[in-house]
């Protein structure tokens, strides 16, 4: 008998293990262009066991400027849709705006973005001119 209200203890627990956990939000902006590249945050959910989900924003090169050098270089490397891990080799951190660090390091010169695909592939390293 003692045994049930030790699993009614726990209940609660079950049930918030299973919702989903809200991101960390991104300190903006939601879009941007710069160097012949747009981005914008995107969510994606991922699954962890035992049954419940976290929302993630991250950033996504989501396509480019067709006559622009850097754009060339995306679509050869089949970089749009891919997340944007760091720039020049700082991971991206919400609280100060994952699109803000990119455009910014733009400014300041060559930039070095690392992509990854989302599907358990490897990441990849690219190298884009400032302009």
């Amino acid at each position: 008998m003692r045994a049930i209200p030790v699993s009614l203890a726990f209940l609660p627990f079950l049930a918030a293990a299973r919702a989903d956990i809200a991101p960390t939000p991104d300190a903006g902006p939601f879009m941007a262009t710069v160097a012949g590249l747009d981005f914008a945050i995107q969510e994606v959910q991922v699954k962890f066991p035992p049954g419940y989900t976290k929302t993630f924003q991250v950033a996504v090169l989501t396509g480019c400027k067709a006559a622009h050098a850097n754009c060339r270089l995306a679509k050869a490397k089949h970089l749009i849709g891919m997340e944007v891990e760091t720039v020049n080799g700082e991971a991206l951190r919400p609280e100060q705006g994952r699109l803000h660090m990119i455009v910014d390091a733009f400014r300041r010169g060559a930039v070095t973005l690392e992509f990854d695909r989302r599907d358990g592939g490897e990441t990849m390293k690219v190298d884009f001119a400032s302009r």
